[in-house]
């Protein structure tokens, strides 16, 4: 194989990961829309496109397989994104694959829908502004979570698309904020789940707790776009650099600073 073949090669291999990115960027889109209005067609819509996503992964791997076998002599650079390709493909199937856990949640929770149509409330003992949590409050909170998982992941995709391992290397670190939000989230469902708050929610809601673990889930999800980020930003570094972010624990210090600002 040529060096023009080559080249033309890896460019169409990008230009599949990119496309797969907008997929499971517009698959996570409408799983936020469906969480936000209650529409259960977007929902539906977020779970049939998921076969696209696992079709156009496979694609991925079987091109880079392709090339690895038939242009083994490689070196640096090429080498390095060859073997990485299937790894970020393989995390932006994940996020895929969340988005639509996320849809298949939506449609769950359908039917546990308070019959009054009430809003339980919870006052937060921890909450410095003594504001009230409930259902409502804890959605606004996960549809922006979510938006900064998005935020994540358009950046991720676009220092893949021009190779920049100093956008990789930053947006790698702002996962943190996506960790953060996360637990804040979590703070407030937990705070919804306390016995004392349970109890007389429950004797109004029999389905309260049900749709609390279904939010939990939601939450873990988009907590989870974040990391399959960093993964990608980590091969993205690899690629330009041959380095990997993980190798020089930078995992460990990330886990502390997020902890400290979880306080």
């Amino acid at each position: 194989m040529t060096r023009t073949i080559l080249d033309r090669e890896l460019k169409e291999l990008g230009q599949q990961i990119q496309q797969l990115g907008s997929l499971v960027e517009e698959a996570l889109s409408k799983a936020l829309e469906a969480l936000e209005t209650g529409d259960l067609t977007m929902a539906s819509m977020v779970i049939e496109s998921d076969v696209t996503i696992d079709t156009l992964r496979a694609m991925i791997e079987e091109h880079t397989l392709r090339l690895l076998t038939v242009q083994q002599p490689l070196g640096g650079r090429d080498l390095r994104y060859l073997t990485s390709a299937s790894a970020i493909a393989a995390d932006l199937k994940r996020m895929g694959d969340g988005a639509g856990g996320i849809a298949q949640i939506i449609l769950r929770m359908a039917p546990l829908r308070s019959r009054s149509g009430a809003q339980v409330s919870i006052k937060a003992p921890s909450s410095s502004s003594g504001a009230e949590i409930t259902e409502a409050s804890v959605k606004s909170s996960l549809i922006e979570l979510g938006r900064e998982a998005m935020y994540v992941l358009r950046g991720t995709m676009k220092a893949f698309a021009e190779f920049d391992a100093k956008a990789a290397h930053h947006i790698w670190e702002e996962d943190d904020v996506v960790d953060v939000r996360y637990h804040l989230v979590r703070h407030d469902l937990m705070a919804m789940m306390a016995g004392a708050h349970a109890i007389p929610a429950l004797q109004r809601d029999p389905c309260i707790l049900q749709r609390i673990t279904y939010l939990f889930w939601i939450a873990h999800k988009l907590e989870r776009v974040g990391d399959h980020c960093g993964n990608i930003c980590d091969r993205i570094i690899f690629i330009v650099e041959g380095r990997l972010l993980y190798a020089n624990g930078m995992g460990e210090r990330s886990a502390v600073l997020i902890e400290q600002e979880a306080r």
